[in-house]
């Protein structure tokens, strides 16, 4: 098996309000030392871990962070991150390779819970768990990532913002870096985070691209406010959605189909350029074609492999919602994302991954009290529900 992935000496996702660095965007966190930062300025994306990780890849073994993230799925031979991720696969053997794509995280805040998001993302998760409990899953309690729970049980309330001194540093480290190519500023919903603005107007990034990734969880007023001091800016809008009408509204839970048109529609107004990001699951299968054909003449779509949710993965499908699939795409079969997508179903699930989407199903659509009867009545049936 071949470890090397390029991302791991180019990328770098930062959790502000946690602390937490995360090289790459799928690998296992570990906490930022302040004290060492700031006797250390510049070293962010050189910390002792990092370097051994990437020790042990140009050694062609492998590294408990990046088994966190894609290895253990490739090992069970299943799909991971890097093998659809859209990275540059360039050989870098040097371990102090300069930081390119630095990914911010300023804060849990949102007003969504998408399916497959966890309180490590989304404050309106964090309200889902403290008032509904964990979901049970194969009788299991789902513990999307222990180290966040943990971490987050443990700091006080008035903790839980977002924390100035680490965001202090950061931007910091932002005119320290040399090489840097793209900012791109994660959430939560960025766009609840008034810290945003001063990412935006850093000198040292004017002409740099600067994506910012939303699922548009927000009042038109505030992304209007946004978009007037973007205008004429290098800011691309990468919007997290991946279905239309009712199943969009399922996935992305929190935000209405006809809201995030509109929005689609003022953005593109103030001519910024649009990336949809679509995050495939067993779900978004249902719905992909249909919210490909809106919106792909204009905009280019990409998508994103789900992880470390094992019964919301692509080929968690009865056998007639794959086939309804492939017989929908004929005309489509050969573009590079619904190849991708063919590929991505076709391992047969687990009946453990079985029984564990309908229970997870059930729980998320009760405590939102969301009707499921529009959903494939073969794949309702098969995974245990009844409509």
């Amino acid at each position: 098996m071949n470890y090397y992935c390029s991302a791991k000496f180019t990328e770098l996702q930062v959790h502000v309000q946690g602390r937490l660095l995360y090289n790459c965007c799928k690998a296992y966190p570990e906490r930022v030392d302040l004290d060492w930062l700031e006797g250390n300025p510049g070293k962010l994306f050189y910390t002792d871990t990092m370097l051994e990780d990437r020790d042990l890849m140009l050694k062609n073994r492998s590294c408990s962070s990046c088994h966190y993230g894609c290895f253990q799925y490739e090992e069970k031979g299943l799909p991971s991150t890097r093998q659809y991720g859209k990275y540059d696969q360039t050989y870098i053997n040097d371990k102090f390779s300069p930081l390119k794509i630095l990914s911010i995280i300023l804060s849990t805040d949102c007003n969504l819970t998408c399916m497959y998001c966890s309180s490590e993302f989304s404050s309106a998760w964090q309200r889902d768990i403290e008032n509904n409990g964990e979901y049970i899953v194969n009788k299991v309690p789902v513990k999307q990532n222990s180290n966040w729970a943990t971490l987050w049980s443990k700091m006080k309330q008035k903790s839980r913002g977002t924390d100035t001194r680490f965001f202090k540093q950061l931007l910091n480290e932002i005119k320290l870096s040399k090489g840097l190519d793209k900012i791109k500023i994660m959430g939560g919903e960025p766009l609840l985070n008034n810290q945003l603005d001063q990412i935006l107007e850093l000198k040292q990034l004017n002409g740099k691209e600067i994506t910012i990734n939303t699922g548009l969880g927000v009042s038109d007023k505030r992304l209007q406010q946004l978009l007037k001091k973007t205008k004429g800016k290098n800011i691309v809008f990468n919007l997290s959605a991946e279905a239309t009408g009712a199943l969009f509204e399922l996935i992305r839970h929190g935000v209405s189909w006809k809201d995030f048109d509109r929005r689609v529609q003022m953005i593109e107004k103030n001519g910024h350029k649009i990336v949809f990001i679509s995050t495939i699951s067993n779900l978004s299968v249902l719905g992909f074609k249909d919210f490909y054909q809106k919106y792909a003449e204009k905009h280019k779509v990409e998508i994103n492999l789900l992880t470390n949710t094992n019964y919301m993965m692509p080929h968690v499908l009865d056998a007639t919602s794959k086939k309804n699939f492939i017989e929908s795409i004929q005309d489509k079969s050969n573009l590079p994302e619904f190849l991708e997508i063919s590929k991505m179903i076709e391992k047969e699930p687990s009946s453990e991954d079985r029984i564990g989407a309908g229970q997870y199903l059930e729980q998320f659509s009760s405590r939102r009290s969301v009707d499921l009867g529009f959903l494939p009545t073969t794949f309702l049936k098969w995974c245990g529900i009844n409509s």
